[in-house]
């Protein structure tokens, strides 16, 4: 039903007039988002941001972790109204004003990365104190567990890649042997809560200062540094530098085994996004296929390798 625009965007003023008595001035979709039509919602009396989706475990994670971490008094969206209408889930929330970070790193200095360093680093530490029963499924978490998360993920990304056939599949076969060689680290690693999707998006940045995070459907539980990995690898992805993770890494006291593990996790990110490529979702967006950037993963999946 949310596959077509056109439709998606009718039921998004749909929930707007029926469901929240909105009448907008403006209404315009997000080019992000693969899992949600987003919208931007201009009215005379403010802004907001609409999402809809036809996945309830989408649409329930964002419900209840935006109400979850409104006492760490982090700058998140407030949650204003959410419900069902017809067959589709909907939430309103409150709009930030501010570009993903991917799209204006190019324009910070480093100073302003490391200022945002600071306070992603403070954010995480706030999260951390999370207690493991918010976490769903937290007591099935254990060593095997996160192995066997680690596992699935390079499973993900081979089943992906094999059927979108933009990448060798043969690429996850020296991922799954490197996994053996962290085992050890894996099973020391102290599993706490972190926001798990905050690399070159979701970060919101206004006049070159962190402004807000968004699009919170689930949390990570583990090991923090995963999300580092992903930077990393999105970074990396822009081909631009990696100083922020350098800055990252130093706020966490990174020690050497940890700043190697980093590296692991941002190859399993890099398996990640190839598998991505070709694939199409829910709302119906399909990540492209550009060469000079299947070139580009396949060099850095390389220096990765080379790296570790």
């Amino acid at each position: 039903m949310l596959n077509d625009l056109d439709t998606s965007k009718a039921i998004a003023l749909e929930i707007l007039h029926n469901e929240l008595n909105i009448i907008p001035a403006l209404v315009t979709r997000f080019p992000t988002g693969y899992c949600h039509c987003v919208y931007y919602v201009k009215t005379d009396i403010g802004e907001y941001v609409l999402r809809v989706t036809n996945s309830k475990w989408h649409y329930d994670g964002s419900v209840k972790w935006l109400n979850e971490l409104i006492p760490l008094e982090i700058p998140i969206p407030q949650m204003l109204k959410y419900g069902q209408y017809k067959d589709v889930y909907y939430a309103l929330i409150t709009y930030i004003h501010g570009r993903d970070i991917g799209e204006v790193y190019h324009t910070l200095n480093s100073t302003q990365k490391h200022e945002i360093v600071k306070e992603i680093a403070e954010i995480q530490r706030k999260v951390a104190t999370l207690p493991p029963s918010k976490i769903d499924d937290y007591e099935n978490y254990s060593h095997a567990s996160r192995i066997k998360g680690i596992e699935n993920r390079i499973q993900w990304a081979r089943k992906n890649i094999t059927i979108n056939k933009v990448f060798d599949p043969a690429v996850c076969d020296a991922v799954a042997d490197l996994l053996c060689t962290f085992k050890d680290y894996l099973a020391n690693v102290k599993p706490v809560a972190f926001l798990d999707d905050i690399s070159t998006k979701n970060v919101l940045i206004h006049n070159g200062k962190l402004a807000g995070i968004v699009d919170i459907d689930e949390m990570g539980y583990g090991d923090p540094l995963e999300v580092v990995g992903l930077m990393n690898m999105a970074l990396l992805a822009m081909n631009a530098d990696t100083k922020y993770v350098d800055y990252w890494l130093d706020e966490m006291h990174a020690c050497a085994m940890q700043r190697k593990a980093m590296m692991f996790y941002s190859l399993i990110s890099c398996i990640g996004f190839m598998g991505e490529r070709g694939t199409k979702f829910d709302n119906g967006k399909a990540v492209p296929v550009n060469q000079d950037e299947v070139a580009l993963f396949n060099t850095i999946y390389h220096g990765l390798i080379s790296g570790i």
